[in-house]
């Protein structure tokens, strides 16, 4: 199929899908999955599912091709997701790198103000307020960020970190949340979106000077659920 025109987002919802091909695109670069596992139809469950039928229909009457780019563009170096965020976060010095996990120098503060920094940041992206957990005061000269799912706090904490930011899809209270009680390690839990929109910009823009001839849109997506007050 020819390439008429292509977007570009972080999770290709229908409603995404729908308005990238009202705007002429064919093509949408995407960095989650389309039929609801991370599988997707290697998912035997997920590829049964009525909405993937109806996903799957949808985009073959519509000629709609779907690109997944996930772990390449999360271990990317210097422009991946990991690098994305902690630029967005204001972080740039970085301190020790693994696949996938960034550690970065931070100014000697409180766990407090930096996760309020967070906050303050996060609302551009939908997110009114973080999660926090473990000791407020504790002094913090460093900071760990992951890719998303693979941001898990206590490997973060082994590669240097004093504070951890991670995401709400894996962080369960009753386990990190309960150990940074415990130890009192600071862990600032933000939407797995929010911590990745940031990448899908810069994707944006490499696939738009990668196809100069080829319209190029960024999606833009924001926080995953709403808060209700």
């Amino acid at each position: 199929m020819e390439v008429e025109g292509i977007a570009v987002a972080w999770m290709p919802y229908a409603a995404t899908l729908e308005r990238a091909r009202e705007m002429g695109a064919n093509v949408l670069v995407t960095h989650e999955p389309t039929f609801y596992s991370h599988r997707d139809l290697d998912d035997d469950n997920a590829a049964g599912m009525k909405e993937t039928a109806e996903k799957r229909r949808w985009l073959d009457d519509a000629g709609m091709t779907v690109i997944r780019c996930h772990d390449v563009w999360d271990a990317l170096p210097e422009i991946g997701i990991p690098f994305a965020w902690g630029a967005f976060l204001g972080l740039n010095e970085v301190q020790h790198q693994e696949r996938y996990y960034n550690i970065y120098r931070v100014p000697e503060q409180s766990a407090e103000k930096f996760a309020r920094q967070v906050a303050d940041r996060v609302k551009s992206l939908g997110q009114e307020s973080v999660g926090f957990y473990g000791e407020a005061d504790r002094t913090i000269r460093s900071v760990g960020v992951g890719t998303g799912c693979i941001s898990q706090p206590f490997k973060l904490y082994e590669l240097g970190a004093d504070l951890a930011v991670s995401v709400d899809d894996i962080i369960r209270c009753w386990v990190a949340g309960e150990r940074c009680e415990d130890t009192g390690r600071p862990l600032v839990v933000v939407n797995h979106c929010v911590s990745e929109e940031p990448g899908i910009v810069v994707l944006s823009d490499y696939l738009k000077e990668a196809y100069p001839g080829t319209a190029v849109t960024h999606m833009p997506q924001r926080c995953t659920y709403r808060t209700i007050r």
